[in-house]
């Protein structure tokens, strides 16, 4: 797929350094810090989301999900998503990352998990999800 695509959990997953010199952090143990230091709803802070997108030739595209539930029908399994879609040479690999990818995420964690399993599940139903993504897009007649 010719495009770079960002998701709500968007980190390393293998080795290597960060553009800003560190070692690069699992997106595994990224989560289970996470998990680890959760607190209570009247201990977070108050988030606020916004989003801004200007792209000279067409080719970006970003999404915003404030609303999306883990579980449907139960409010407090709700989390948000964002997604920032790099075309190059063309649209539709981003287009098309935009309108899948994050069904295809929700689509490869298992529905009956708790909060923490969840999580931890999480970081292969990402790549499962941009790997099906990919090879969804690459079946279609679309260009990029």
């Amino acid at each position: 797929m010719s495009s770079r695509s960002g998701s709500t959990s968007g980190g390393s997953t293998g080795g290597g350094s960060s553009a800003g010199g560190g070692a690069a952090v699992p997106l595994a143990l990224l989560l289970r810090r996470e998990v680890a230091s959760e607190r209570t709803a009247s201990e977070r802070p108050e988030l606020h989301s916004g989003l801004f997108s200007q792209a000279k030739k067409g080719e970006d595209f970003t999404f915003l999900k404030l609303e999306c539930e883990r579980v449907p029908g139960v409010p407090s399994s709700s989390f948000s998503a964002f997604g920032l879609f790099d075309g190059h040479n063309g649209n539709g690999a981003a287009i098309y990352t935009k309108e899948n990818l994050l069904n295809n995420i929700l689509n490869a964690v298992p529905a009956d998990l708790n909060r923490e399993d969840w999580l931890a599940a999480l970081p292969r139903a990402l790549v499962a999800a941009f790997v099906k993504t990919d090879k969804d897009f690459q079946t279609k007649d679309w260009s990029s």
